[in-house]
């Protein structure tokens, strides 16, 4: 009788979990605050979102700090590989399998508040500017199709940060959901830069790569649209970025903004 009971209650267990529940790898970098390090574990509003979404799906998930360009090469090729807070864009549609939107920002020009440089189109940012974008960043990738050759490549945002800081470089890319978070780490003011030209709209996601199979990725969809039902997802964008609206359920397309 025990043992039939035991057996019975491991059944109802089992039917609780997902079918092949997976291992995964997850790969972020230094990008606050959506994923950054704080006391040598990953933190931001995308991590806790993740881990929210892996505790629905059920899925093991390991969250690994890394280099972006270490990440994205991992996760184009992979099995069971995911990397995060990935922009999604015409250019990189059909390189993953995605999860999101989960967040929405735009992407800008930032020069020294004491600069005399005026941005209003990319060809200004062309012929004036000297820039540092991380590698295989998604502004370094649309920047370069544009036909900018004035941008050196770093390995991470804290490279480009100092470089700006040291004015090795006149013009800050960054998104205006990160900049006041990396400015600070920089230990400077937000009145210390001046925005010029946004040039960019975008969604950001989790992309798993295309080896990773369906079901799983259909899992952490439904965990996320699972989290906008039950509101638990407007709760943690609510505490990050308190009145800021939450990304459209529609999918934006990376596309050029004329905003300043």
């Amino acid at each position: 009788m025990m043992l039939s009971r035991c057996l019975l209650l491991s059944s109802c267990a089992w039917l609780t979990l997902p079918l092949q529940a997976a291992e995964l790898l997850l790969y972020t970098e230094e990008n606050p605050p959506l994923n950054y390090s704080q006391a040598g574990q990953p933190a931001g509003f995308v991590v806790e979102v993740v881990r929210a979404l892996q505790a629905r799906s059920g899925d093991s998930a390991r969250i690994e700090l890394a280099p972006w360009t270490r990440g994205y090469n991992q996760a184009k090729s992979l099995a069971n590989v995911g990397l995060f807070a990935t922009v999604r864009g015409a250019a990189r549609e059909a390189l993953f399998q995605w999860v999101g939107p989960l967040v929405q920002s735009r992407t800008c020009f930032y020069s020294h508040q004491d600069s005399p440089l005026r941005i209003n189109s990319l060809a200004d940012a062309a012929r004036d500017g000297r820039l540092a974008v991380p590698r295989q960043w998604y502004s370094h990738e649309y920047l370069s199709s544009q036909g900018l050759n004035n941008i050196f490549t770093v390995t991470s945002p804290e490279k480009m940060m100092t470089m700006f800081q040291n004015r090795r470089i006149n013009l800050l890319v960054a998104s205006d959901v990160s900049l006041p978070q990396m400015l600070t780490q920089q230990g400077m003011q937000v009145n210390a830069v001046k925005r010029q030209l946004c040039f960019m709209q975008h969604q950001s996601y989790l992309a798993f790569s295309l080896q990773t199979d369906e079901a799983i990725v259909r899992r952490w969809q439904d965990s996320l649209q699972a989290m906008h039902a039950d509101g638990s997802f407007a709760r943690i964008h609510q505490r990050w970025f308190p009145g800021r609206p939450l990304p459209d359920a529609v999918p934006v397309e990376t596309v050029p903004v004329a905003d300043r």
